[in-house]
């Protein structure tokens, strides 16, 4: 005899992967805005250092890298702690992001702590 999931499993079951599936994917999104950030793109990661190059405007610091060490996602929430470096200086970032079920943020906070020269 084969087995089948019943009703009520599959609605759990889907639920789950569902669930998994949206916090995996605000990860991947954390980690786009990451890459964005050093390919020198402006975004919320990088709004610290937005303007820093002199211009005035979202221009970033020449250099300016961000290092993911740890992306943690519960939910639509997503916390990022991540390293920043340009030239010598260096600091930690604490970002929390909320996604919407779109994918675009609906909240951001975060919490920049420089460390002095690398």
């Amino acid at each position: 005899m084969a087995s089948a999931l019943t009703e009520p499993l599959s609605g759990v079951l889907h639920e789950l992967l569902t669930a998994r599936s949206l916090r995996e994917r605000n990860k991947e999104l954390v980690l786009a805005l990451v890459a964005a950030g050093n390919r020198g793109e402006a975004n919320q990661l990088t709004r610290h250092w937005a303007g820093l190059a002199g211009t005035g405007g979202r221009a970033l610091p020449e250099g300016l890298a961000l290092t993911p060490e740890s992306v943690l996602a519960d939910g639509d929430a997503v916390v990022l702690r991540a390293t920043a470096r340009a030239g010598r200086a260096a600091w930690s970032l604490v970002a929390e992001l909320g996604f919407d079920a779109a994918g675009h943020i609906a909240h951001y906070h975060d919490m920049l702590v420089a460390r002095g020269a690398a």
